[in-house]
């Protein structure tokens, strides 16, 4: 266990989650023990424990005879969790509407900025992650801890699908950039049906790019 309390095999499960998350190691990508023993600097057996929890939250694949794989992110799954976004925001962005007070959307504010920022130097890691805190923003702002849950759980799935429907069109940066900027434009005024709409196109606009 570090000074810090945390343990070999949660350092293990974050490091190589991250990587997986962020794109370092893509689909397909064969993930060594040895390999992995010493770019951590760990014996085998905390990244066992590692490699089983990555397993079950669906991030890589423990395969007889082969080790492990990074799983891929099949099409079909990237449409499964913009279904459940979908689902989800479409509800937050109706309860929230004209409800919201100023640090709400400050936060929103300094979120769009610093997504600006990544548009302009083509920073799709760096866009994505912010992509996901502003979504989460909204959920977080219904105070309903069981949504706030489901949204976390998804976290690292949803990063993956997003990033992914930014490498097949760069271009959609700008896009969804000016998009987020309405919604928060419609979070703050009286018209609950025209923000739900706003998410809505949204998020759909991702079959046309992955379809």
């Amino acid at each position: 266990m570090s000074s810090t309390g945390t343990t070999l095999r949660e350092i293990a499960f974050e490091t190589i989650k991250q990587k997986i998350v962020n794109g370092e190691w893509q689909g397909g990508t064969f993930l060594s023990e040895r390999a992995l023993s010493e770019l951590l600097g760990m014996s085998k057996t905390p990244i066992r424990s590692a490699m089983d929890r990555l397993e079950m939250v669906g991030l890589v694949k423990l395969r007889p005879n082969q080790g492990v794989i990074v799983q891929e992110m099949s099409l079909k799954k990237i449409m499964e969790i913009y279904e459940l976004r979908l689902s989800l925001e479409t509800f937050a962005a109706r309860q929230l509407t004209g409800k919201m007070d100023a640090y709400f959307f400050r936060r929103l504010d300094d979120n769009l900025a610093l997504q600006e920022q990544c548009v302009q130097k083509e920073d799709i890691v760096g866009f994505v992650q912010l992509d996901r805190n502003f979504h989460a923003m909204m959920i977080s702002g219904l105070d309903n801890e069981e949504y706030t849950e489901v949204m976390s759980r998804l976290q690292d799935k949803f990063l993956m699908a997003v990033r992914a429907t930014f490498y097949k069109n760069q271009s959609r940066l700008w896009g969804s950039l000016n998009e987020h900027k309405l919604i928060r434009q419609a979070l703050e005024g009286n018209d609950p049906a025209a923000t739900e709409k706003l998410l809505y196109n949204h998020i759909q606009y991702v079959k046309k790019i992955m379809l």
